[in-house]
């Protein structure tokens, strides 16, 4: 058994006692790490930053797909830009007004990974027909892209180096782009990172990149015990959308009883609540 440290903020480090390596190396975009944890399951760490592990990754994504699903009427068309693990696409295609979801993930190794390490994870997702898997990158594939979407998840990863190559994905000119293939009444959901007072800079970098695109934007949380922070999520619409918890929980009874949809891990009230973020984050963001 050894130990994997992670920093967690700028000052806090955490260290998980790693009881099995499952798959360790790297794939033409990243370094990977499969491994078993006695509390969290099986984890997986890309370039040394923790993605998922099985004791919560339902909660992790649960929270990034269903507000958005839940706030469009009718969702029919769905674009994921990453999603690796499958568990994204799972939880998109539990609504039944899905027709089409296009994912689209750079890295066509990692997924086979996670479909060999971690299959119940992307549960009969990868074989729905409703889904169309590409592995492409997803500025590229952007740019002959033919379709419009009703949602659009961003399941991309967390940023640490707001220079680098990778961090276009969150920049003003891309949410612009993306713009451009979204419906009338379509809205974009991202995670975007994590919530912590004092430390809040990558979230306000998305939210002031998607505020210069979109009129209305929201930022909600949701607690992922394996990362052991607040995690941040945002959506974004040309359109109004429910932001208040009452509100917000009236729609998703209803919405949700529509689609026999059943948030077996957040739940509707939990869910709905992560929007009443607490006044010590709220005050510092932009």
């Amino acid at each position: 058994m050894f130990i994997y440290s992670q920093a967690a903020n700028d000052s806090d480090t955490v260290s998980r006692k790693v009881s099995k390596v499952l798959a360790q190396g790297k794939t033409k975009f990243q370094e990977y790490l499969f491994f078993d944890s006695t509390i969290h399951g099986t984890c997986i760490a890309l370039d040394g930053d923790i993605q998922s592990c099985a004791s919560d990754e339902a909660l992790y994504h649960e929270a990034l797909v269903h507000p958005a699903m839940l706030a469009h009427p009718n969702p029919k068309t769905v674009l994921i830009m990453g999603g690796g693990e499958g568990a994204t696409a799972r939880e998109v295609l539990r609504h039944t007004s899905v027709e089409h979801v296009i994912m689209v993930d750079i890295d066509r190794e990692f997924v086979e990974l996670c479909k060999q390490h971690i299959p119940s994870w992307g549960a009969r997702a990868f074989s729905d027909p409703r889904l169309d898997l590409r592995f492409q990158d997803i500025d590229l594939y952007l740019e002959t892209c033919r379709h419009t979407f009703d949602v659009v998840i961003g399941d991309l990863i967390d940023i640490q180096d707001w220079n680098s190559p990778a961090a276009t994905l969150y920049s003003q000119g891309f949410y612009q782009r993306l713009q451009k293939h979204m419906s009338d009444n379509a809205i974009l959901a991202t995670q975007a990172g994590p919530l912590v007072a004092g430390q809040l800079d990558g979230h306000n970098h998305i939210r002031t990149t998607l505020l210069s695109s979109f009129e209305h934007v929201a930022s909600y949380g949701h607690v992922i015990p394996s990362f052991y922070h607040l995690w941040g999520y945002t959506i974004a619409s040309k359109n109004a959308f429910a932001n208040e918890a009452p509100d917000i929980y009236k729609q998703y009874v209803h919405r949700a009883k529509e689609r026999n949809l059943d948030l077996h891990a957040t739940g509707i009230p939990a869910l709905s609540s992560a929007f009443a973020l607490p006044y010590s984050i709220t005050n510092q963001l932009n």
